[in-house]
């Protein structure tokens, strides 16, 4: 389905490009998990032009490209990939989030220009 999670942007590092993004959070291995203080941390997926949710059940993401669209699901033959709520859980590669946000990185922000 997509890449491995530690391999994709941290949930609490800035992306390499501007744009809206999805921040996955307080991660468990499956729904009913009980978490001690907050989970792991999640990906930031994006950029993003849209972030669409339907019934409360399901997130679709609508990309700009399909080559942004493959890092996060490989499997995908358009510009838009699709997360399930399981259980009051966000998933994504395998594993549940139990907080998201969506939000939007600015350039100054963005890992390419910050300077240490």
């Amino acid at each position: 389905m997509s890449k491995a999670v530690k391999e994709l942007p941290d949930w609490g590092e800035m992306p390499h490009r501007p744009g809206l993004y999805l921040s996955l959070s307080h991660g468990r291995d499956f729904p009913q998990e009980a978490v001690k203080q907050r989970g792991f941390p999640g990906p930031k997926i994006g950029p993003l032009l849209y972030v669409q949710t339907h019934y409360a059940q399901r997130l679709v993401l609508r990309f700009a490209n399909k080559r942004d669209t493959r890092r996060f699901f490989s499997n995908a033959s358009a510009p838009v990939g699709e997360l399930d709520v399981v259980e009051g859980t966000l998933v994504y590669g395998n594993k549940c989030y139990g907080d998201w946000d969506v939000c939007y990185i600015a350039p100054e922000f963005c890992s390419a220009n910050i300077k240490d």
